[in-house]
This record gives C-alpha cells, sequence and structure tokens, in this order.
C-alpha cells in the first residue's frame, strides 16, 4: 500500500483545472494532490490514465484515488459492459476486439485484427473497417505490430479515428489477386455481418505488393471500398474505368528502382483521362522505402477517413 502511494504522490502533480476534452481532475485518497487526466480504462482494481499536459499514460491503484474517482470509474465502468453485452457473447469476431493486435484466421488466410472493446457493442452508423494488404515476403503474423498497419492502431492516432483493421497474410508465394483477393473479400464480409462496421466507410491501402492488391480489389470490389491508397505499388489501367468513382490517394518514390515510378504514373495517368477523383504524391527523393513515410503522414490519414460511398 505504501508503495502504491508513493507511486502515486509521484505520478500525481499539482496542477490547474484545464479544459482538455475527455478530461478531468483526480485526486489521491487524502486530497493532496491533483491531475487533469483523460480516462482510459480500468481492471482489476487499477485504473489506467492519460495526462493531459504531456499525454503520458500509467496505472494506479482504485483504492489510492478519492471515494468520488472510485465511483466515477465505477459507472464507467458499468457503460462499457452495458456496450459489450450489447454484442452476441458467442460472436467470436467481437471477442477478438479487445484493444489489441489479434491473431485469427478465415477462408484460408490468417490474419491479423485490431479494435477497442468498446467497440464490441451496437452502433447506430458503424465504425469505419481498414484493410491492410502487406508486401512481398511480408509477415504480420508474427510481430507484436503487423507492420505498418500499426500506423492506424497507434494512440493518438486510434483516438481520434477509431475503427476496426485487419491484415490479412498472403499465402507463401502467392500475391493479392485469385484466391486470395476472394479471400479478402470474404473476411470482409463476415466482418461487416458479425460487428457493427459501417458499409460505407470500408478503407483499402497496400504497400508494394499490397499496392498492386489494392488496385486489383478496387477492380474487382468497386462498391465495397469508399477509398484506396496504394503506395508504391501498380495494376492494369485497362481496369480503372471499374473504379472511377472511387477516391484514390497514389503514393511512390521517384528513385524506385524495385517498382519503377512509372507503375503508379500510367495508372494516375488513366484514371485521369476517367475524370476519377485521383490524387498523386510522388517523392523526389523518395525509392522502394516510402511506407513508414506515407503511414506517418497524418494528412493521409485525415483524408483516408473522410471518404465514404
Amino acid at each position: 500500500m505504501k508503495t502504491l502511494l508513493m507511486l502515486l504522490s509521484c505520478a500525481l502533480l499539482t496542477l490547474p483545472r484545464g479544459n482538455a476534452a475527455e478530461s478531468r481532475e483526480w485526486k489521491t485518497a487524502d486530497g493532496s494532490k491533483t491531475i487533469q487526466a483523460e480516462y482510459v480504462s480500468s481492471k482489476d482494481g487499477k485504473v489506467t490514465i492519460r495526462r493531459a499536459d504531456n499525454r503520458k499514460t500509467f496505472t494506479i491503484a482504485l483504492d489510492t484515488l478519492s471515494k468520488e474517482d472510485q465511483d466515477w470509474v465505477a459507472k464507467q465502468m458499468e457503460g462499457e459492459g452495458e456496450a459489450a453485452a450489447k454484442a452476441d457473447k458467442s460472436n467470436p469476431f467481437a471477442k477478438l476486439l479487445t484493444g489489441e493486435w489479434q491473431r485469427t484466421e478465415g477462408h484460408g488466410l490468417s490474419y491479423r485484427i485490431f479494435g477497442a472493446r468498446k467497440l464490441r457493442g451496437a452502433d447506430e452508423t458503424g465504425y469505419p473497417l481498414v484493410i491492410y494488404l502487406h508486401g512481398r515476403n511480408g509477415d504480420v503474423m508474427t510481430p507484436e505490430q503487423p507492420g505498418e498497419a500499426r500506423s492506424f492502431s497507434e494512440e493518438d492516432n486510434y483516438r481520434k479515428r477509431e475503427c476496426v483493421i485487419i491484415a490479412p497474410q498472403c499465402t507463401k508465394e502467392g500475391s493479392w489477386d485469385g484466391k486470395n483477393a476472394d479471400a479478402v473479400v470474404e473476411i470482409i464480409n463476415d466482418l461487416v455481418k458479425n460487428l457493427s462496421i459501417d458499409k460505407k466507410r470500408i478503407y483499402l491501402t497496400g504497400y508494394s505488393m499490397g499496392g498492386y492488391g489494392t488496385f486489383h480489389l478496387l477492380a474487382q470490389e468497386p462498391r465495397l471500398f469508399a477509398a484506396g491508397v496504394p503506395i508504391a505499388g501498380g495494376g492494369d489501367p485497362n481496369k480503372v474505368s471499374e473504379y472511377k468513382k472511387v477516391p484514390i490517394w497514389v503514393f511512390h518514390g521517384a528513385k524506385d528502382e524495385a517498382v519503377k515510378p512509372e507503375q503508379s504514373r500510367r495508372m494516375v495517368e488513366a484514371l485521369e483521362k476517367e475524370k476519377a477523383p485521383v490524387k498523386f504524391t510522388e517523392y523526389d527523393d523518395g525509392d522502394h522505402g516510402i511506407a513508414g513515410r506515407v503511414y506517418s503522414d497524418v494528412k493521409m490519414h485525415e483524408w483516408l477517413f473522410e471518404q465514404h460511398r
């Protein structure tokens, strides 16, 4: 108990009242220390909060906080429980939404999935769904977080743009077409059927081989996706008329030797001829390894989540 109080005293510094959205003032049990912070979660007699001043997150024991704070947390937990209860307890997809990247499989493909626990509950409009397709020899199953798909689940990003994210694992020596493309579509259909997904905000993105897969799936299922972001990829310019109404932001590096920038340029040219809503960013100093640069671009995320069918 003394150790917990010492940790709490170090964490809770006296701060002026703030006006930050979703934040509130927390007090120690004896009222000697206060902090302005946001509630994140609570479990096993502990609460996790995020400081308003520096955005750092930490977990402390509930019994070291004031009675008012403990009662407030109890109400939050009750609300979270009600939201989760709205989901079918037998629904295996809802159980995968834990606030951590989970591993699962379906239709012949393994895949990773991420979603906050509160997304288990029914929502009137639903939440966006993001599909990330990895590049050649990519492995989204072994790492703790699946490649660049993690950019969508990063704390600051996710807090502003809550969604369900999936990162399928392509079969060995395969690519994002044929049976693999069909499997991705079937997985999407499963999620739409079993989770609260906004059918008008399903987004597709991919890097390198995944960029090719993005163009391929847009052509295969033009009415499924609200927008696409192909990176360092290419496709068949003869098929762009199939998805000319889908907003697309294409990225490529001018110095890319693995996939020549002409691959993206010709797709953009074909889309522009169809008067499609296409954007093109070509990094003059970029080679094939531009994925991190693109996925860390806040403007890309903002643009993507503004799109809807």
